[in-house]
C-alpha cells in the first residue's frame, strides 16, 4: 500500500485505484485466517494489485525510477549511512550518480543498480544485532508466512534460546532459515518491514 500511494503520488493512473481496491480487500482478512479459499482470495488480491503496479511502473518507467532511486536514498541518508564505514558510503553514492545516469538514459541496467544498492543497504544493516534481533522477532510472530508452521516454530524456538544467549551468530543463522522458508519475495520492502528502523 505505501509503494501503491508513492506511486499515485508521482503519477496519474486508473490502475492504482484498482490495487487499491484488490490491497484493502485482501487487509481485511485476518492474520490467522483459518479458511484455505478466503486466504487464496486475499492472496490473489495481492498478486493482482503487483500486476496492476506493474503495468502501471512499466508505461511511467522515468518517474518510478527516479521514484524509487530517491527511496533507497532517502533509506540510506536516515538509516544507514551512520552505520556505513567511510569506503561503503563513498561506494554507494557513485552507484547512485550511475542509477541516475541510467534513470535519464533510460538505460536497462537501471534494476541491477538498485538491486545493488538496496543490497548495499542490507549488509551494512545485517552487521547491526539490533536490526537482526527485530527482524527475528518480526519474522518469529508473522507465522501466516510460513507454510509449515511446525519448521517456523522449531525455527523460532532456536531463536528465543540464542536471543537468551546473546548468541547473535546463531540468531542471524536462524533468521537466513526463517526467510528461505518464508512465503513471499524479498523486495526491499519486505527485507526492512520487520526492523524497527527508526531508531532515536
Amino acid at each position: 500500500m505505501e509503494r501503491l500511494e508513492e506511486m499515485a503520488s508521482k503519477v496519474d493512473d486508473p490502475r492504482l485505484e484498482q490495487a487499491r481496491e484488490k490491497l484493502e480487500q485482501a487487509s481485511t482478512i485476518e492474520s490467522g485466517e483459518a479458511d484455505p479459499e478466503t486466504a487464496k482470495q486475499a492472496m490473489d488480491n495481492v498478486q493482482e494489485a503487483k500486476r496492476l503496479l506493474a503495468l502501471t511502473r512499466k508505461e511511467n518507467l522515468k518517474e518510478i525510477r527516479q521514484l524509487e532511486l530517491d527511496r533507497v536514498v532517502d533509506f540510506f541518508e536516515k538509516n544507514v549511512r551512520q552505520h556505513a564505514r567511510p569506503t561503503e558510503a563513498t561506494s554507494f553514492d557513485n552507484l547512485v550518480r550511475t542509477a541516475q545516469r541510467a534513470i535519464d538514459n533510460n538505460g536497462g541496467e537501471f534494476e541491477s543498480h538498485m538491486d545493488d544498492l538496496r543490497g548495499r543497504n542490507f549488509v551494512i544493516l545485517w552487521r547491526q544485532d539490533w536490526f537482526v534481533i527485530d527482524r527475528f522477532k518480526w519474522l518469529a510472530q508473522d507465522t501466516y508466512l510460513f507454510p509449515d508452521a511446525r519448521e517456523h516454530s522449531r525455527l523460532v524456538a532456536i531463536g528465543v534460546e540464542a536471543l537468551k544467549a546473546s548468541d547473535i551468530d546463531k540468531l542471524r543463522t536462524v533468521v537466513v532459515n526463517l526467510d528461505s522458508i518464508r512465503i513471499g519475495s524479498t523486495d526491499d520492502d519486505e527485507m526492512m518491514a520487520g526492523a524497527n528502523i527508526v531508531r532515536s
